[in-house]
């Protein structure tokens, strides 16, 4: 028996991946990065709308599949599988992060 069923297994170690990367770095840097806030949310954004652009074209050259019993079932605007949009939120979000801290923090390092 497992913990966590495998429809959910990519979902929970996205999260706890993130999650890790995150604690990392706001670690020792949250006020720099609560500074920065707005590049964050920023490069979130066009990350999701890239997501939201590319996604049904991968999907239509059949670039990717996604396997239905892997998903939730819940798409945003019809387009992409509410994962892959909260993927590339934690993905894009742990790198813009890691940008700031390594490239630009008074730090630049943890």
């Amino acid at each position: 028996m497992t913990l966590i069923p495998t429809q959910f297994s990519h979902l929970f170690l996205l999260t706890v991946a993130g999650l890790i990367f995150h604690t990392i770095l706001w670690a020792r840097n949250s006020r720099f990065l609560w500074s920065q806030r707005r590049i964050i949310f920023t490069v979130i954004g066009f990350a999701e709308v890239w997501t939201l652009i590319t996604d049904p074209i991968g999907g239509h050259w059949r670039a990717w599949l996604f396997t239905p019993e892997k998903l939730l079932g819940v798409s945003l605007f019809g387009l992409t599988p509410l994962e892959d949009f909260f993927g590339m939120a934690v993905v894009s979000s742990a790198a813009a992060c890691a940008v700031l801290v390594f490239g630009y923090s008074p730090r630049r390092w943890i």
